[in-house]
């Protein structure tokens, strides 16, 4: 292991001398300093502190990724080129020792350089969060929902949908419209269509959905958000809903104020702010949903899917979501260098290089590129299908190998619950680590099984 740690040394100070790391360093640092006092966002203060938040961790997490890309793989080509490695390859020291301390070098000049960036960073987010604000709203606004880690919170489902859809298939089997072998598939399909009945308001009708497991609010004035989509059916002419929210009693199902009725658009997502007192009792909250409809228009309002509708209160603090929003781009980082060094052993640089920058570019566009392949499209025909009678075969395997061999970067992402005030917690964390770090490993070993076979220098008599 002290042979390993000495390799590692030795690479992190030539990843300090090298000319190209220093470049994109240079380039970091004066966007860190331009970035605080330009960027505006929607002209309030919680608005301009989330867009510095993420133009600069988007330019800390982007520039480092290059220069991981460049520097790990100029680790072990350079040597091979200049011939420097024949000179430790003579030491007592394995070829496993020198790309893992390869590797680990790469990642612990990412660590430092990570350290000081997220420290700059935090800084200018601390004195952007303690400028002067217009409105007391906006206050709020940035403690409870940007500087701040929240869990998002949905309805409690009735415990009684399941034993309703198992009755009414098993009535309908009883009176032959059914038959016991698609009893399966009919439960199913049955318990989606209650659990959307019970996701829909009626016209004129006040339905309710309770939260519980709440985490009461530290101050009388702490605010949760709620946070929903809604559409129409049928669809209203100009796409806008009525909906109207009160906020009841748990027990006594009493309103605690009067109802806020509002006109928003149909299929975007909305949100609002209340303070978290009055509303909470004993971690539970019951949210009332008006449809403001009358009877005589016949206009359903359903909120689509399991997250259409949430209460967001606080879990964490920003300080603890912010270092695990950096500890995943260390990990994103560790795998590209692990891709690089790989890389190294048997490429040139240049080579070494592009395949690095593809791996990146799909890992980081991976739902651009399952939709282009055409994951989970239906189609009529062979006729209709790109890929002929093979498509539904070859989308499948297409599919299967870009998600089991391209870790999805937009999904193993960190700054974009935290800009947004959303706890990132230990599942987002562990999946991470398995598919950035593990595979990290694994193609070190890779690189190890090649390196190990190749000669190093020609012998000559």
């Amino acid at each position: 292991m002290r042979r390993t740690l000495a390799i590692a040394k030795l690479t992190f100070h030539e990843g300090i001398r090298l000319r190209i790391v220093l470049a994109f360093l240079i380039v970091l640092v004066l966007l860190l300093l331009y970035l605080p006092f330009t960027l505006r966002g929607d002209e309030t203060l919680a608005g301009r502190l989330q867009n510095f938040l993420a133009y600069s961790l988007g330019a800390l997490s982007f520039l480092l990724s290059l220069t991981t890309i460049f520097f790990s793989c100029a680790t072990l080509t350079t040597e091979f080129r200049e011939r420097s490695l024949h000179l430790l390859v003579t030491k007592p020291v394995t070829r496993f020792e020198i790309l893992l301390g390869k590797w680990l070098g790469v990642n612990a000049l990412n660590v430092v350089i990570i350290a000081v960036g997220g420290a700059v960073i935090f800084g200018f987010a601390a004195f952007i969060r303690s400028l002067p604000v217009e409105f007391e709203r906006d206050r709020f606004k940035v403690r409870d929902v940007v500087w701040t880690a929240r869990y998002a919170a949905t309805p409690v489902v009735p415990p009684d949908i399941g034993e309703l859809a198992r009755r009414e298939v098993a009535e309908k089997i009883r009176s032959g419209a059914l038959s016991a072998a698609q009893q399966a598939a009919a439960e199913r399909e049955q318990f989606e269509q209650i659990l959307n009945r019970w996701r829909s308001v009626p016209p004129g009708v006040l339905a309710l959905y309770e939260f519980t497991n709440l985490t009461p609010p530290e101050q009388a004035d702490t605010k949760i958000q709620v946070r929903y989509k809604l559409r129409a059916t049928p669809s209203t002419a100009n796409e806008i809903v009525r909906v109207g929210w009160v906020f009841c009693d748990p027990d006594s199902k009493q309103w605690l104020h009067e109802p806020v009725f509002a006109e928003e658009r149909a299929g975007q997502t909305h949100e609002f702010l209340v303070t978290a007192a009055p509303v909470l009792a004993e971690g539970r909250a019951l949210l009332g949903v008006i449809n403001a409809y009358p009877p005589d228009m016949p206009i359903t309002l359903l909120f689509e899917g399991p997250d259409s509708l949430q209460l967001l209160y606080k879990v964490g603090s920003f300080e603890g979501n912010y270092v695990r929003a950096l500890l995943i781009i260390v990990l994103r980082l560790a795998l590209l260098s692990a891709v690089g060094v790989c890389f190294s052993v048997f490429v040139s640089f240049p080579v070494a290089c592009l395949c690095v920058s593809a791996f990146y570019l799909i890992c980081l566009g991976l739902p651009f590129w399952l939709e282009a392949i055409g994951e989970g499209q239906q189609f009529l025909s062979a006729k209709d299908d790109p890929y002929g009678r093979l498509g539904p075969a070859v989308r499948a395997v297409l599919v299967r190998l870009l998600l089991a061999v391209f870790p999805n970067f937009s999904k193993y992402d960190g700054v974009g619950p935290l800009i947004d005030g959303e706890h990132i917690g230990a599942p987002l964390l562990l999946w991470t680590v398995v598919r950035t770090l593990g595979y990290g490993l694994v193609l070190v070993l890779a690189g190890w099984l090649v390196f190990r076979r190749r000669e190093v220098a020609e012998i000559t008599v």
